[in-house]
């Protein structure tokens, strides 16, 4: 699931100074080499049993979640950044966003808002756009919606794997989906999660 849209860059690129702050194994120096470590880290997570829904939608849960899966590349793992960012919310207010999307998630599934994959997706959207990590976040917000679609009786989704596309393009178009459900637009992320 998670290979389909790894960052984007030249496998041989070396690692700038900022790159290697909080990183764990010594041996990374190419963009390449971090993206299989993170893959690998990420392979052991998911290996973990799946949550059920009360599990996951729980900040303390989404956060050892992202540690379960960089934990072994990275120190910050699991903590929230306190760092601004081009994306994201201000870092004071993450914590907070987290619990508030939970709550709605929550209240979405008891009222039966949404059909289970727009609420997982939803769900997907806000945790991205809050970008509680300093790095990491489609990755993991693409597991967690997993977690929230098997959880609630339906399969994972495909991410955008179905469509045969470049990595590039892929990311491209996991990315203009993101931007219209930042509109108001659910609609293309819905379908590229299936696609």
């Amino acid at each position: 699931m998670t290979d389909a849209l790894l960052p984007i860059g030249d496998g041989h690129t070396e690692l700038s100074p900022e790159d290697h702050e909080g990183l764990i194994p010594t041996y990374i120096a190419t963009r390449g080499e971090l993206f299989d470590a993170e893959q690998r880290n990420i392979s052991q997570a998911l290996l973990r049993r799946p949550p059920q829904t009360e599990e996951l939608l729980d900040d303390k849960y989404l956060r050892d979640l992202h540690n379960a899966m960089f934990g072994q590349v990275w120190n910050w793992a699991g903590q929230y950044r306190m760092r601004e960012t081009n994306i994201g919310i201000e870092p004071t207010q993450i914590a907070v966003a987290v619990r508030s999307l939970i709550d709605d998630v929550t209240w979405w599934i008891g009222a039966e808002t949404f059909e289970i994959d727009e609420t997982a997706v939803r769900f997907h959207h806000r945790l991205v756009a809050i970008h509680p990590f300093r790095n990491g976040n489609g990755r993991h917000g693409r597991v967690a919606a997993d977690y929230l679609a098997r959880a609630l009786g339906t399969e994972a989704f495909t991410w955008g794997r179905l469509l045969r596309l470049a990595t590039s393009d892929l990311r491209r178009a996991y990315q203009s989906a993101l931007q219209d459900a930042d509109a108001g637009e659910i609609s293309q992320l819905l379908i590229f999660a299936r696609s």
